[in-house]
């Protein structure tokens, strides 16, 4: 029986702006913290490092420079693969608090140079997001990326300020944040790009 996986992508202001990126399933949700984690696992964070290495190789391998680790939104990242682990969602804004990626980051203390790419009604910079989750009990970083890629409305986030055909040009983003939860064979993953970030 093959493997579900299944990515999503979208690039947020204050209010939820799709990409046209697969489809969002969503039941509502608490946002708790499944089994009291905090923090990403050796292994999850093992995970999270690989995924970038993937990422960076692929940017690299057009010319682009690579994104460099951004600790404080990785825990941000991580905290919205807990919430929705928790509440059984897969979406970029939590049905339940209701913030999107944005605003997460905002929240955290995140500001970055948004270069121009400003919602007018509420002054928050575009941050971009990528999420993954997967049934695949071994599935790898570089699993992660490939779904990405293989998409036009995630791939323009790996490949910014590259246009990607199909897909709205992005930033150039400078650094990456990248959270991932696994639970027996289940893992979620959220990637979090920034420009130039505190």
């Amino acid at each position: 029986m093959k493997k579900k996986s299944v990515p999503i992508a979208l690039v947020v202001l204050t209010c939820c702006f799709s990409m046209g990126m697969g489809t969002c399933a969503g039941t509502g949700g608490t946002g708790g913290t499944p089994g009291g984690a905090t923090t990403m696992s050796a292994a999850e964070m093992q995970l999270a490092m690989d995924a970038l290495t993937a990422i960076n190789a692929h940017r690299t391998g057009k010319g682009l420079a690579a994104l460099t680790w951004h600790a404080v939104g990785a825990q941000v990242a991580f905290n919205h693969c807990l919430a929705m682990e928790s509440g059984s969602f897969f979406e970029h804004v939590n049905p339940t608090t209701g913030t999107d990626p944005a605003t997460r980051a905002l929240n955290a203390g995140i500001m970055h140079d948004p270069q121009g790419s400003i919602d007018p009604t509420s002054g928050n910079p575009f941050v971009g997001e990528n999420l993954f989750m997967t049934t695949d009990g071994a599935a790898t970083g570089q699993n992660a990326t490939d779904a990405w890629v293989g998409s036009p409305g995630h791939h323009t986030q790996i490949d910014a300020p590259l246009p990607v055909t199909g897909a709205q040009t992005m930033p150039p983003w400078t650094h990456c944040g990248i959270g991932v939860r696994k639970t027996g064979n289940t893992s979620w993953w959220t990637a979090m790009f920034f420009r130039n970030p505190n």
